[in-house]
């Protein structure tokens, strides 16, 4: 199913390019699919980020705390590490330049992206501002109370078991709800082609590309040199180990598919107890970091650059501390990254036009970000092995 949906997907996309060029005066006609389509998709941010945040911190609250907090800090500066080094190179590749900005809802204007202006925009002025206009901090900070608390205080297991079922029926609607998506694909990428015509095949490839040249350089820097100097396992022979695992990732463009995998490599290719792997591994596919770092930094930094706001250091660093809270809300589901990216811009008021031609494009940048994701993975469960166990 989820090989048919990355196939429509890209159809509708195919489609919408050759509808806007050759019936361009249909457009206005199918724009509201679209349109109706990331409005709808701002509803699911709250439950799903809220469900999953507050689950995932009850649960690993009651695990082997002393191995679950060195795993976090272990992911959380590989995240860091691969959101600085794709910045880095965004900032000198700058794959927006020379684009036209998306219409929808951009009002024609450059955001104001003080630091100031990010700060009051965090917090909803009412509760139903959380649904209509998500605030994604106050969600995140109001799940991971929830899940600290609870976890600090016994019996609250039947609350949380409702979490859980909460989750899981939210995730269902929604991945019911993404099989729209080719059908709103189609209409975007008919309206904006209509609009801006055929530079958009460009500004496909040059996004692309960027996002591969971002993967690879975190893939050296931040997965296999460590690997290498920490573990004593050279480049090439854990890259040919790798290379199996790989080919799931980019198949399946799922993590938890590749799940089993992952555990069976870490313990018969690398020797890794079970001890650690059963520990690390999940921890880590359940708040996917390294791929979600790159996906943030271009998304965030590409869009800030075509609708021109300026982003200045306080703001970068609160870009940087926002997406590595809310990436480990990805939900499992066929393009539950579009969902994650729509928050992240929400949250900092950029305009969610791009999002359309974003859900075009994503199979091609999910098959570069889960496989970051899973050797994100793999890495930190060795590295955390060898300086715990100190294993020679």
């Amino acid at each position: 199913m989820k090989k048919l949906f990355s196939l429509l997907t890209l159809l509708g996309f195919a489609a919408g390019i050759l509808f806007g060029l050759f019936f361009s005066e249909y457009c206005p006609y199918i724009s509201f699919l679209g349109t109706w389509y990331i409005k709808i998709l701002k509803v699911f941010i709250f439950p799903v980020i809220f469900t999953s945040i507050a689950s995932t911190i009850y649960r690993t609250a009651k695990k082997r705390n002393g191995l679950v907090i060195k795993s976090v800090i272990c992911f959380t500066v590989m995240f860091a590490a691969s959101f600085l080094i794709s910045s880095l190179l965004v900032a000198v590749i700058d794959p927006a330049k020379g684009f036209v900005p998306f219409e929808g809802d951009w009002s024609g204007q450059s955001t104001d992206f003080s630091i100031v202006a990010v700060l009051s925009n965090l917090f909803p002025r009412n509760l139903s501002d959380v649904f209509v206009n998500p605030k994604v901090f106050f969600i995140i900070l109001a799940a991971w109370l929830t899940g600290r608390i609870g976890a600090l205080f016994g019996k609250t297991e039947g609350f949380f078991e409702g979490i859980e079922k909460a989750k899981d029926l939210v995730v269902r609607i929604l991945g019911y709800f993404m099989y729209l998506t080719p059908l709103a694909v189609f209409s975007l990428m008919a309206d904006t082609v209509s609009r801006y015509g055929s530079e958009l095949l460009g500004m496909g490839f040059s996004y692309i590309a960027a996002a591969y040249v971002c993967s690879a350089a975190v893939l050296l820097l931040v997965m296999i040199l460590p690997v290498w100097l920490i573990c004593g396992i050279k480049p090439l022979a854990y890259v040919r180990r790798l290379m199996s695992i790989w080919i799931i990732t980019i198949t399946t463009c799922s993590s938890a598919a590749a799940l089993p995998y992952t555990v069976k490599l870490c313990r018969d290719e690398f020797g890794v107890p079970p001890e650690i792997t059963d520990v690390v591994v999940p921890l880590g596919c359940t708040i996917h970091m390294c791929g979600g770092a790159v996906s943030f930094s271009l998304l965030g930094l590409f869009c800030a650059r075509m609708y021109g706001i300026e982003i200045n250091f306080p703001a970068f660093l609160l870009m940087l501390a926002a997406s590595l809270l809310i990436n480990m809300a990805a939900p499992g589901i066929p393009g539950g990254g579009i969902v994650i990216g729509a928050s992240y811009l929400a949250m900092f008021g950029i305009p969610l036009g791009f999002i359309g031609f974003y859900s075009g494009i994503y199979k091609f940048l999910d098959m570069s970000y889960t496989t970051l994701n899973v050797t994100g993975d793999i890495s930190a469960n060795m590295i955390l092995d060898r300086m715990i166990a100190k294993r020679p």
